[in-house]
C-alpha cells in the first residue's frame, strides 16, 4: 500500500470519508461500525478490502465501480449490504459472506460479470431486485431455506447455465421455474 491515508469516522462509528494520495488496498480501522454510502465509489486503485469484525452494515454504493477488487470477505458482524454496494465491480471473482448478513439489497452485486462464486449467509432472508443481475460468470448458487424474499429479476441477465441450489421443501422451486432458472435440491443438514 502506498501513500498517505486518513479516515474520517463520526461519533456513531460511521466511516464518512477517506483522504488518500494513492492506494492499492484498504484496511478499515477497528472503530468503524458502518461503511458509509458511496464511501469507496469508483476508487479505481482499490484491489483488496479488509472489513473489521465490528462493522454491521455496508452502505449503498460503498464499493461500486471499483474495477480491481477481486475478492471480498464480509465478516459475521455485517447484517446488511446496501443497494449497489458492489455494483459494476468488473474484476470481482468471489465473495464470502459471514453468517450475520440477513439482507442483500437491490443491485448489490449487479453487473459483476466476472463473479464466479459467492457463499451466501445461512441467515439470509432478503435478496433484492437485480441483486445478481448480469453476473454472467455465476454458474451455481446455494440458497438456504431462510430466504423469504427474492426480488424481481434478481438473476436477470445471468448465464443460462446458472443453477440455483436449495432444499426440496423450499418455495424457491416456484421462483426458479417462473424465471426459467435451472435448479437442484440439496439435503438440509441438521
Amino acid at each position: 500500500m502506498g501513500g498517505k491515508m486518513e479516515f474520517i469516522i463520526n461519533e456513531d462509528g460511521v466511516l464518512e470519508g477517506i483522504v488518500f494520495e494513492a492506494r492499492a488496498d484498504i484496511i478499515i480501522p477497528d472503530g468503524v461500525r458502518n461503511i458509509g454510502e458511496g464511501e469507496f465509489l469508483e476508487a479505481v486503485m482499490l484491489e483488496e478490502v479488509v472489513i473489521p469484525d465490528n462493522v454491521t452494515g455496508i452502505g449503498d454504493g460503498a464499493f461500486a465501480g471499483n474495477d480491481l477488487i477481486a475478492r471480498v470477505e464480509i465478516p459475521d458482524s455485517v447484517e446488511y449490504i446496501g443497494n449497489k454496494s458492489f455494483y459494476d465491480c468488473y474484476s470481482l471473482l468471489s465473495v464470502r459472506m459471514g453468517s450475520g448478513v440477513t439482507h442483500i439489497c437491490d443491485d448489490t452485486f449487479a453487473d459483476c460479470n466476472q463473479l464466479e462464486s459467492i457463499e451466501l449467509s445461512k441467515r439470509l432472508i432478503h435478496i433484492g431486485d437485480r441483486a445478481f443481475a448480469w453476473c454472467e460468470s455465476l454458474k451455481e448458487l446455494s440458497i438456504s431455506s431462510s430466504v423469504e424474499y427474492i426480488g424481481e429479476r434478481a438473476f436477470y441477465g445471468c448465464s443460462e447455465n446458472l443453477v440455483l441450489q436449495f432444499p426440496a421443501s423450499c418455495y424457491l422451486e416456484g421462483y426458479a421455474t417462473d424465471n426459467d432458472i435451472k435448479f437442484k435440491h440439496y439435503e438440509m443438514q441438521s
